[in-house]
């Protein structure tokens, strides 16, 4: 698998704003920063785009605090051909 573009929103520590990352000119990389910086959560977002599982217990935990859905796409090539997985979460509404 080799990862073209990854969108998140509202995905963990990343907010609305987050521009795309887009590692079709990345070759090789290394991923360092401070302490709750959102390095794991950008491995995170591929995990759970993928397959559903994050390091979180639930997915509702991985809702940016204070917002009601997240999302992640991931575009990637698996042997010349071109994939695009959508994956979103909204908390559930409460009653009232």
């Amino acid at each position: 698998m080799i990862p073209i573009k990854l969108a998140i929103h509202n995905f963990m520590c990343y907010r609305d704003s987050v521009p795309p990352l887009y590692f079709d000119s990345i070759h090789t990389a290394c991923v360092s920063g401070d302490n709750g910086n959102g390095k794991s959560a950008l491995i995170d977002a591929i995990t759970w785009a993928l397959w559903g599982k994050a390091r979180a217990k639930t997915d509702d935990e991985l809702i940016h605090q204070g917002e009601a859905e997240m999302g992640v796409e991931l575009d990637f090539n698996i042997e010349q051909q071109a994939y695009r997985v959508i994956r979103k979460r909204a908390r559930p509404r409460r009653r009232g």
